[in-house]
């Protein structure tokens, strides 16, 4: 220390104590009677140099005088190191901080003799004042310059004259001369110890600044002799706490910056200190957010894990991170995560904790919310069966979602390539499949195709992919896309299909019985038709004269009316066979004529008159002869029934025929009843019917054909009540609609 090693040189003895009367230093003077403080034992004051039988009355003294919390004098008597016993006299002066003694300063002096130090004029004295290495002056009690020692006035540069005067002149910086007379004045007052700073003119002319010790010289009766002015230059001092002081303002200015709450801890783990964003973010004092594991701002879903991480730490020294919630002042929690370090010193003690508390609340709730994402993506393509890929060309990373995964039954931690890929592909489906990878690789484009696979229980699955080919985020080209499993659903169209059949056939069978009367009435009349054209044959040539060419005649009619019953019973058989249709070009005229036929009798029984519109300059459609007259005959039986309950006006029923652009449009109208209440949305829905005794399976079935056969059937209501049902068709398709 500095001031211990100036204090040294003194001549005179000084020392100080702590605030409770322990002794902590004693200057080399003092030492030379005592000891120092270092032969003493720990926790010692005067007592321990007393003379036998003499300690606890100075003990009493001693403690009593500090009670005082004032500056005292009191002597005692001591036993000097070489065993003979002197009086000294104290002069002990408090040094306040913050109001509070922070410090004991006395001189002392050795009275054993009552005899007083010499003036200064003395050559003594004049040598042990200028035997001190840094400027001093003594003054009286009221505060003149009486001398100066030989390092004061080279210092200054100036005469002890030209000091004397110094109030009036530029050695103290003008800033400090007020503060440092006033200082001086007080102490001079009060006969007290004083201890300033202030800035002193160099002979140089530079201003450099001192640690101004004022020390009150007493005789054993408090009278001030005179003042000892050591000037202990802390210019370099002041520049280094001045730069601390701009550091620590700085780095305070950093701390304060930082996006993010700073604390600062003991290394015990005691909350010392904070930059503002944590003041402000909590609103709390320092020693109330030390008490963070009691206090509740710390989540109590998370406080075990804080408590146990954080401590660990502070027992062993390695950095923390954790997360954790804290309640605001707005009292909301928000998540942050604390991240702590150790400040060590040179020996590698920790000093100091810094620790860090970064909000990660937006981040946390939006990886939540990506978590939830994910998993309800998950249960999404889960639930619909359909998984997503993605395929780099450039570093040929494939990329499967779960989903994805069981499709193609490949397990978890199996690494995916494009042979694995292939490998459960059927060969037409790796045909398909490289096709498509060829082609994205060089274009950007969209793909739709079906593959079916082959997994490892043998069994088989059809799967649809969309996939599209272009550049990423990053520029790279890539190939994403879905598979959906389909297998499910190409099993119930085949199922659907089937049943659709059924119902095909069941409606034509049950048409049957409605038809019957028509069939055997058509069927008759040829017949009848035979037998007449064979009599009148059998007759013409038992006869006298044969006449031959009347012979012949009536068996071409025979022939004629004997094919002609001979196509009725094809027809029938061809709408009630079960066997796959076969597609031709038809005249839809033709087809219509011939259902006609067929449902003739049944027209004239329930007096429906039959009107037609055919346009006789129709193209051929593309279609299977018996499933179109199905439709039309389920048409036709449908007006018939929904002509049933029409008494106050004729029954009437319009078969029409007509082009449409590409399209070849057939027409069913009729004055009956009209749709139910729910229109004609509902009418070709399976099982949808308006009639008590209906199936509901007659138009549904009638779709499906038109369908099949690429066309579309549709209803709408007519002005008279009636209702128009018509389906149209593409002209001539060479496509087989089975």
């Amino acid at each position: 220390m500095e001031l211990g090693r100036v204090l040294d040189t003194l001549p005179g003895m000084v020392f100080s104590a702590y605030s409770d009367g322990r002794i902590d230093f004693v200057n080399k003077s003092l030492a030379e009677i005592t000891g120092s403080p270092e032969d003493w034992p720990k926790r010692t004051d005067w007592p321990v140099a007393a003379p036998p039988g003499e300690a606890i009355d100075i003990l009493r003294s001693w403690r009593a005088k500090l009670s005082s919390r004032e500056s005292f004098g009191m002597t005692i008597p001591i036993r000097r190191k070489d065993g003979n016993n002197c009086l000294l006299g104290l002069r002990c002066n408090p040094m306040r901080k913050n109001g509070r003694i922070a410090k004991w300063y006395g001189s002392v002096i050795d009275v054993t003799t009552s005899e007083i130090a010499p003036p200064r004029t003395d050559s003594y004295f004049q040598r042990v004042v200028d035997s001190i290495p840094v400027p001093v002056a003594v003054t009286t009690p009221a505060g003149d310059v009486e001398d100066l020692n030989q390092p004061a006035l080279d210092y200054f540069g100036m005469t002890l004259e030209e000091l004397q005067n110094w109030k009036a002149t530029d050695v103290v910086h003008p800033d400090d001369l007020r503060r440092t007379i006033d200082d001086q004045l007080r102490a001079h007052k009060t006969g007290t110890f004083y201890n300033v700073e202030s800035r002193h003119l160099r002979w140089d002319g530079a201003y450099r600044w001192h640690n101004v010790l004022g020390l009150p010289l007493k005789d054993v009766d408090g009278t001030i002799l005179r003042w000892f002015h050591l000037l202990v230059d802390i210019e370099d001092r002041k520049h280094a706490e001045k730069a601390l002081v701009e550091r620590e303002r700085e780095s305070r200015f950093i701390v304060d910056g930082i996006a993010g709450m700073i604390a600062i801890f003991s290394p015990d783990g005691a909350l010392i200190g904070g930059n503002q964003q944590i003041l402000d973010y909590f609103q709390l004092p320092l020693n109330v957010l030390n008490n963070w594991a009691t206090n509740g701002i710390t989540h109590p879903d998370d406080l075990q894990v804080c408590i146990d991480s954080f401590m660990r730490s502070i027992i062993t020294g390695d950095p923390y991170d954790y997360e954790t919630r804290f309640l605001g002042s707005d009292g909301v929690y928000r998540w942050f995560q604390l991240r702590g370090l150790p400040l060590r010193n040179a020996e590698g003690t920790i000093v100091r904790w810094y620790g860090l508390l970064t909000d990660i609340d937006d981040r946390k709730r939006a990886e939540e919310r990506q978590r939830r994402s994910e998993a309800s993506l998950a249960d999404a393509q889960r639930l619909s069966k359909t998984g997503s890929f993605s395929m780099n060309f450039a570093t040929n990373e494939i990329l499967l979602s779960a989903e994805t995964y069981r499709i193609f039954d490949f397990e978890a931690s199996m690494p995916i390539t494009l042979d694995a890929i292939m490998s459960r592909l059927d060969p037409a489906g790796v045909a398909t499949v490289q096709d498509m990878i060829d082609r994205s690789r060089e274009t950007s484009g969209d793909f739709v195709y079906e593959v079916r696979l082959l997994v490892r229980d043998g069994s088989a699955k059809s799967v649809r992919v969309l996939a599209r080919s272009g550049r990423n985020e990053e520029g790279q080209h890539e190939l994403t896309g879905a598979i959906q499993d389909i297998t499910d659903r190409r099993l119930a169209e085949e199922a659907l299909n089937e049943a659709r059949s059924q119902l095909s056939y069941v409606t034509r069978v049950t048409s049957l019985g409605v038809l019957t009367a028509s069939i055997a009435h058509e069927v008759n009349q040829p017949l009848a038709g035979i037998v007449a054209n064979a009599s009148t044959c059998l007759r013409v040539l038992v006869a006298d004269q044969p006449n031959i060419e009347l012979a012949k005649d009536t068996a071409r009619r025979m022939v004629r009316d004997a094919n002609r019953a001979a196509q009725v019973i094809v027809r029938l058989r061809a709408l009630f066979s079960r066997k796959p249709a076969s597609v031709e070009a038809l005249d839809m005229n033709e087809v219509a004529s011939e259902v006609l036929s067929l449902a003739l009798s049944d027209l004239q029984r329930r007096r429906v008159s039959i009107f037609t519109e055919f346009d006789r300059s129709l193209p051929p459609v593309s279609g299977a002869r018996a499933q179109l007259q199905q439709v039309i005959m389920n048409l036709i039986r449908n007006s018939i029934e929904a002509l049933e309950s029409v008494e106050q006006r004729p029954r009437r029923l319009t078969l029409r025929t007509t082009s449409l652009g590409e399209e070849i449009v057939l027409s069913v109208r009729d004055n009956g009843m009209g749709f139910g209440p729910n229109g004609p949305h509902n009418i070709f829905d399976a099982f949808y019917t308006t009639k008590s005794e209906g199936m509901g399976i007659g138009l549904s079935v009638s779709r499906t054909i038109v369908e099949n056969h690429t066309g579309r059937i549709w209803a709408s209501p007519e002005e008279d009540g009636g209702v128009t049902v018509s389906f149209a068709l593409p002209v001539c398709q060479a496509k087989n609609i089975g």
